[in-house]
């Protein structure tokens, strides 16, 4: 591995609605989210990859929604603490995470070397480059037979796990608060126009968020300095259909197969039917139970239990198996708000370019 070589970022255009990924330190953007339009501009360096601008753009969402809900504060003093809290806890709109959970694992995947080499490799030349293109959208599972697979599948889980730990710690800080306010005499005022309320929160499930070029720059250089720390020598216990999808997009993004005009042809990587579901539970049960809440303390409870929990736990399955999943969630400290402490910076960075269509 070579040492960490400083590189200017670049912002430029391609109009192809798509983020080079390259082996350099910076992050050459251009949009944002919802931007139109646009001219083709300079290559960056070499060794560089696509991703569709959708694609990485809920990628962010994602991150910036694990890292905003974790941050929720337990101490409550009043019922405009907790509608403030419930609004974070809720703000997510289900498809958009799950692809962006399986986006945020694609990139971490493509930080390692031996998996890049290993699709390379796997992937043969001309015709043949393109048959195994469509084969990974056809089976997923064909990703986890490349060469490198078993490491960028470490990432991928030490990924996820630092974005669901924090959350699920805080959830079950904001669950026992639902008993600790009790004292307090707010917490038992019955909520005010509950199906305003009700209805505040199902629209915020309807809206995919649009993060910004800055935003967008933010996750991608957090991502590059994630390793997979102290467990990297050990072998995962298989691999979650999740990381399959994430190193199969990976796998097109190497192919030079995922850029923006493809997007559509890679929507079945970009979601799976366990996962989506898990998701979709998670906020018809907040539903639910903020349907038959009446005072303050249930709507804590239904917060910390169904919009954190919930979420938590289906991103840290996704990421291995429940087993798995549960060990490394104990073994993290509580309400840790920087998921980033246990990595160190890798050699090889690669940035992405974001065409505006």
């Amino acid at each position: 591995m070579h040492g960490l070589i400083p590189v200017d970022v670049r912002a430029f255009q391609t109009g192809v609605g798509e983020m080079k990924i390259g082996r350099v330190m910076g992050i050459a953007l251009v949009g944002a989210c919802m931007a139109v339009g646009g001219a083709v501009a300079d290559e960056m360096s070499e060794a560089t990859f696509t991703l569709p601008q959708e694609v990485v753009c809920a990628a962010t969402a994602f991150e910036h929604y694990m890292s905003s809900a974790a941050r929720i504060d337990s101490r409550f003093a009043d019922g405009e603490s907790v509608a403030r809290s419930l609004k974070a806890a809720a703000a997510y709109q289900p498809a958009q995470l799950e692809e962006g959970m399986i986006a945020y694992g694609a990139i971490a995947a493509l930080q390692d070397d031996r998996f890049v080499a290993g699709v390379e490799q796997a992937a043969g030349r001309g015709e043949q480059r393109a048959a195994f293109a469509e084969r990974l959208i056809e089976d997923p599972l064909a990703a986890t037979r490349i060469d490198g697979a078993d490491e960028a599948a470490r990432r991928i889980e030490a990924a996820l796990a630092a974005k669901a730990a924090p959350l699920v710690s805080s959830a079950t800080d904001v669950k026992a608060a639902a008993y600790s306010v009790q004292h307090q005499s707010w917490s038992k005022v019955m909520v005010a126009n509950p199906q305003v309320r009700l209805s505040d929160l199902k629209s915020l499930a309807m809206v995919r968020a649009a993060p910004s070029d800055d935003e967008n720059r933010a996750m991608m250089e957090a991502v590059a300095d994630m390793n997979p720390g102290a467990d990297s020598a050990q072998t995962p216990a298989g691999f979650t259909a999740i990381e399959a999808r994430s190193l199969a997009l990976a796998a097109e993004s190497v192919l030079g197969h995922a850029t923006g005009p493809e997007r559509d042809r890679l929507s079945p990587l970009l979601s799976e039917a366990d996962s989506a579901e898990c998701f979709k539970m998670a906020k018809l049960n907040l539903y639910q139970c903020m349907a038959v809440a009446g005072p303050q303390y249930e709507d804590i409870f239904c917060m910390g239990q169904h919009a954190m929990m919930d979420t938590g736990h289906c991103v840290a399955d996704a990421g291995h198996d429940v087993g798995a999943a549960n060990a490394r969630l104990a073994s993290l400290s509580p309400r840790a708000t920087d998921s980033r402490a246990s990595y160190i910076p890798m050699a090889a960075h690669r940035s992405l370019r974001v065409d505006p269509n």
